[in-house]
């Protein structure tokens, strides 16, 4: 599900289940986990990225649909929150390569980046409501990004963005030919490597400092637990699927 490759001063994660869209499960949000933290320790930048042409769809709807407790959902919610919120906390910078479409989970992974370079014909999207959940990331975080309105705007109606719209909103940081990204992404690990990785640790520490304390675990995992276990969600669940939806949340 996650290839890892070292280049120079970064590891690239690259989420690899094209059939999904790069979707994760719940053991792809840990693998994920895992990379992140264990890049932490052998390089100074982590790189994430999707095969062909998706970044990452988030969570697999259909994984979503066989959960039958309040317990499964809280078990998602934990990595789900461990990936997203710790991506913040890491001591090293992420930065996302997004090379097609991010959404649900996958555009929460861009706004939890430190930096992100998308191609132009990628596309950016919050549509769990639309099946009944919600972005436990993007609803507490993406406003200091894009502002409240255009974070609601996303969240609530569920409708994509195109990637010069994103880098307007500012949810990224470049927009660039398909044929340019890894170069793109390449000279922001070489401007970061410059400095000293105490200097960033330091950078990224402190950015936090004047964050409210969100992402609280169990509020989290109650409030997903109440949306996705609801009949409504799971009808809603159950259209999409029947109605051969291809964008995973």
């Amino acid at each position: 599900m996650i290839e890892r490759s070292v280049r120079g001063e970064a590891v690239w994660i690259r989420l690899d289940r094209p059939a999904k869209m790069n979707a994760l499960h719940l053991d792809g949000w840990r693998e994920l986990y895992g990379e992140l933290d264990r890049a932490s320790e052998e390089a100074r930048v982590a790189v994430i990225t999707g095969t062909e042409e998706a970044f990452c769809a988030g969570d697999d709807i259909e994984t979503l649909d066989a959960m039958e407790s309040a317990d499964d959902v809280s078990e998602l919610a934990v990595e789900l929150r461990r990936v997203l919120f710790g991506i913040e906390e890491l001591p090293v910078p992420v930065i996302a390569a997004v090379n097609g479409l991010a959404y649900g989970g996958g555009c929460e992974i861009v706004a939890a980046s430190d930096l992100a370079v998308a191609v132009e014909d990628a596309t950016f999207a919050l549509p769990e409501t639309r099946i009944g959940a919600y972005p436990p990331y993007a609803v507490e975080r993406m406003a200091e990004l894009v502002g409240k309105k255009r974070s609601m705007e996303l969240a609530l109606t569920g409708e994509p963005i195109d990637a010069e719209t994103a880098l307007e909103w500012g949810l990224v940081n470049r927009v660039v030919p398909r044929s340019e990204l890894t170069d793109a992404v390449s000279a922001f690990v070489d401007d970061v490597v410059r400095s000293p990785k105490e200097s960033i640790r330091l950078t990224k520490r402190h950015a936090l400092a004047g964050k409210p304390s969100t992402g609280d675990e169990d509020r989290i995992a109650g409030a997903l637990a109440r949306a996705s276990l609801s009949e409504e969600c799971r009808d809603a669940t159950q259209t999409f699927l029947e109605g051969g939806g291809s964008e995973e949340e």
